[in-house]
């Protein structure tokens, strides 16, 4: 009995092992951008013409919004970029300033990710300058609550510790009778 109870525990922890792996494979994957965005928009930031490429559309709040900016036409010279989240009206909420860097694939173009915070509207302040002058243009966004987790699934996660629980408390009689057997052989 004991060799069994051993054996379901081994493969309960093998099996959780394997659930924290993808766990933590989803939450990398989250954060990075696939290779097709959600949403494209153009726009037009003074003398430049900009394609801002959204992968995740709507933004879940709480969690970072991959983007990606590229110049629609070749620019000569070189451009730089400063990219800010800014909550909308009523969004109780700081700005933020996005992490960017180059994309090695476009020329002039960058990558980054803006924290979002909190659900609701908010705009992605993108300011860029270069050799014909400054450009200033916003990209609105929608924030949304990531979806909640199931009930069923919560209490299966939240009944795992008092299972094991009474699984170590089932064992501890049979585990008692195997040491007295072996205390009145000696």
């Amino acid at each position: 009995m004991l060799k069994v109870l051993q054996r379901v525990l081994l493969v309960a922890g093998i099996v959780a092992l394997i659930a924290l792996v993808v766990e933590i494979g989803l939450s990398v994957a989250a954060t990075t951008h696939g290779s097709t965005p959600k949403r494209v928009v153009h726009v037009i930031a003074g003398p430049y013409a900009l394609k801002v490429s959204l992968y995740d559309d709507p933004a879940n709040a709480g969690f970072t919004l991959p983007f990606a900016i590229a110049p629609q036409e070749p620019v000569n010279g070189h451009l730089s970029f400063n990219v800010s989240s800014i909550p909308g009206k009523d969004v109780q909420a700081t700005p933020v300033r996005a992490s960017i860097g180059a994309d090695p694939n476009v020329p002039n173009g960058i990558q980054g990710d803006a924290e979002i915070t909190v659900q609701g509207p908010w705009v992605l302040h993108i300011v860029i300058n270069g050799v014909a002058g400054q450009g200033v243009v916003d990209v609105p966004i929608t924030a949304t609550a990531p979806p909640a987790i199931p009930g069923w699934l919560g209490w299966s996660i939240g009944a795992i510790p008092l299972l094991g629980l009474l699984v170590f408390l089932l064992l501890q009689p049979g585990r008692r009778r195997v040491e007295s057997q072996v205390v009145g052989v000696q």
